[in-house]
């Protein structure tokens, strides 16, 4: 495996054609990444919020799947929240 510094470098040094395949190719696996997120919850599912102004304990039904985001409704509201913040219960 390449090394981080390495690939960090090569950016530092790469022209604008090199740094354009480069931002499309992050860009790609990034949509990847979120999908795999995405596709591991269903309309119906129980799911907390890990995010520091949320309480862990609080509750949510999962009511909208989206392409980047995930609605999700509890005693407290609605919400609309990346899949990277959800947790199955």
């Amino acid at each position: 495996m390449t090394n981080l510094n390495e690939v960090l470098e090569f950016i530092k040094n790469s022209d604008l054609q090199d740094f354009t395949k480069i931002r499309f190719a992050v860009d790609r696996k990034r949509t990847e990444l979120r999908s795999e997120d995405r596709l591991q919850f269903n309309v119906g599912d129980t799911v907390s919020i890990n995010h520091k102004k949320m309480d862990p304990r609080q509750s949510f039904r999962v009511i909208k799947i989206n392409s980047k985001n995930i609605k999700v409704k509890g005693d407290s509201g609605m919400y609309t929240v990346s899949p990277s913040l959800l947790i199955l219960k």
